[in-house]
């Protein structure tokens, strides 16, 4: 199931603050719009040893936390670790901030814990209603916890906020698309085409449910149209690749994955589908996909070590085949 694209709109906090620590304030603030975020963590740090309940302070530094960059996963952790504990110390401080309360529930959104996103979303909602970005972001959670009644009333709400947004759009489409509602989906999708021609995100995505719904001329289509409004969109290619397979057409099959891996090397999925496309004629080349694939995702190496086991026996590149191209 593709992850719904993610709002999580940080909000900032202005406050009224006097003397030295305004100063401080106003300095971090230059530090951040300029991108020197560890510069702006360093003086939000100085003012909140000098002032610990500046709850404004807490809530910026925690979303320069989360923007800091990073040089791998476990400092990645590390710093939303950080970001929580400012929310929730910000929170704690001034329980009347519904930006704070977006933020942690935009947080925990991007960690997959959609329970706890939806209670800070509903905290931030309870204090402003119409806050476009809470509805939008609860109603992604929603659709992650699979609860999609209630997905849809928030999507609904925030269109009638932002009828002409079309993220609103594209957000509900994706829900769509995992309710196996494809037909809503691709209409939803086109809307977003129709407010936003150049979204190549869009184009994809309603390929994507071209495809479900049995219109693979249609989807390779718009495949197009997202490559030509963006040449270096690796996974553009990557469903041209998957498409063109099944078409027969091999050899352009095969270019336009070897283009997606030269556009996005971490990306899995075209190991996988190589891999697969692989798994009857070259048996070699397709588990040294698999090898790569298990090392870039090793929480699902598991899978890709079966393929390998599999391609041992003409009857397992059969059935590696016939599950990824003929089952539907």
């Amino acid at each position: 199931m593709k992850k719904i694209i993610l709002v999580c709109m940080l909000a900032c906090l202005m406050v009224a603050c006097g003397g030295e620590e305004k100063k401080l304030f106003q300095q971090a603030q230059l530090k951040a719009s300029e991108g020197n975020y560890v510069q702006a963590i360093d003086i939000y740090s100085r003012l909140l040893k000098k002032n610990p309940q500046h709850s404004a302070a807490l809530t910026n530094r925690g979303i320069l936390w989360e923007r800091i960059p990073v040089k791998d996963a476990a400092e990645k952790r590390r710093n939303r670790e950080y970001a929580e504990q400012d929310y929730l110390k910000a929170i704690e401080i001034n329980p009347n901030q519904p930006e704070t309360y977006n933020n942690l529930g935009a947080l925990y959104l991007d960690t997959r814990q959609y329970s706890d996103a939806v209670y800070y979303f509903t905290q931030a909602l309870a204090y402003r209603p119409d806050y476009f970005t809470a509805r939008m972001n609860r109603a992604i959670a929603y659709s992650n916890l699979g609860q999609f009644g209630s997905s849809l009333n928030d999507f609904s709400e925030a269109i009638a906020l932002h009828p002409m947004d079309p993220l609103v759009y594209l957000n509900r489409g994706l829900a769509y698309f995992n309710m196996s509602r494809y037909e809503s989906a691709a209409s939803d999708f086109s809307r977003v085409i129709a407010l936003n021609p150049e979204d190549a995100r869009a184009y994809v995505e309603r390929a994507r449910a071209f495809v479900r719904l049995g219109y693979p001329s249609d989807a390779f289509v718009d495949l197009q149209e997202a490559v030509t409004l963006k040449p270096t969109y690796a996974i553009a290619y990557y469903y041209m690749g998957d498409l063109l397979f099944r078409k027969g057409d091999k050899e352009q099959a095969f270019g336009h994955l070897i283009r997606a891996k030269e556009l996005a090397s971490q990306y899995v999925p075209t190991y996988d589908l190589m891999g697969d496309m692989l798994a009857l004629e070259d048996p070699v080349a397709a588990a040294s996909n698999y090898m790569v694939a298990a090392k870039l995702d090793p929480d699902h190496a598991s899978q890709y070590r079966r393929k390998m086991e599999l391609l041992r026996t003409e009857e397992g590149r059969e059935q590696i085949m016939s599950q990824r191209f003929f089952a539907r």
